[in-house]
């Protein structure tokens, strides 16, 4: 931020919209400039309302430089909102220093690969908050260890995949190479959000089904350049998928 001081809130009206994709993302183009008013120029983690529902999440940068918010599932049903409709939003940058608590059914399937572990750390806030939330839900005892564990499985995977390309994604792109020029084009965040993505899902149809939206975007990625394919991608820290 550039300053010290509090920064100001922000209020104002902005229709919800379908981004262009197959993603299925609904957001809204923030109606100010966000560097000038909070200092920011990439993503900024915001709170506030959406037509009095609460929020706390992140503003996300486009290539023209303006900001846009992805608006989830959740806090459409929230605010009673959807896309083609004007809402009432007031935002305000959020400093609050987060922490993540970890269940001990996570730390006990870390202790196991301390490499794991430091991976872990290194995941964004909204991220690791997201995957203890994950394992601290059930009120099983039984029920938070099996998802512990499959969750590590699911993140070691992803790390590993990271440093080579499992046989199944290396196949795929064999087939089409531009997908791999996408994949290539892609951030790391990107990638391992793509990653993760894959491999949360635990059946080969569904695996399978999750690579080739990804090999959608990918291709995409390859052979697009305008500002709407652009912003499609940016990262949305928060989820492996789009689950709320």
């Amino acid at each position: 931020m550039k300053s010290k001081s509090k920064p100001i809130a922000k209020s104002f009206k902005a229709t919800l919209e379908r981004m262009q994709g197959n993603l299925g993302w609904v957001i809204i183009r923030i109606p100010f400039d966000v560097e000038k008013v909070w200092g920011a120029r990439g993503r900024l983690r915001v709170k506030g309302e959406i037509n009095g529902f609460s929020l706390r999440t992140t503003l996300f940068p486009t290539s023209s430089g303006s900001h846009f918010l992805l608006i989830t599932k959740r806090m459409q049903a929230g605010a009673h909102a959807r896309a083609g409709i004007t809402a009432h939003f007031w935002l305000e940058p959020d400093l609050e220093v987060r922490k993540a608590i970890m269940p001990l059914e996570l730390k006990r399937a870390f202790s196991q690969d301390r490499l794991l572990q430091r991976w872990f750390d290194n995941l964004s806030f909204s991220m690791r908050r997201w995957i203890c939330n994950e394992v601290a839900q059930p009120k099983g005892a039984e029920t938070r260890v099996r998802r512990a564990e499959r969750i590590a499985e699911q993140l070691m995977a992803t790390m590993e995949a990271e440093r080579e390309l499992p046989p199944i994604l290396k196949a795929a792109f064999a087939r089409d190479p531009r997908a791999f020029e996408g994949w290539q084009r892609m951030t790391p965040t990107q990638r391992r959000h793509n990653l993760l993505g894959i491999f949360h899902y635990r059946s080969p149809e569904s695996r399978e089904r999750r690579i080739a939206k990804m090999l959608e975007e990918a291709v995409a990625r390859a052979g697009s350049g305008d500002r709407g394919q652009k912003e499609k991608r940016a990262t949305v820290s928060g989820s492996f998928e789009e689950l709320e």
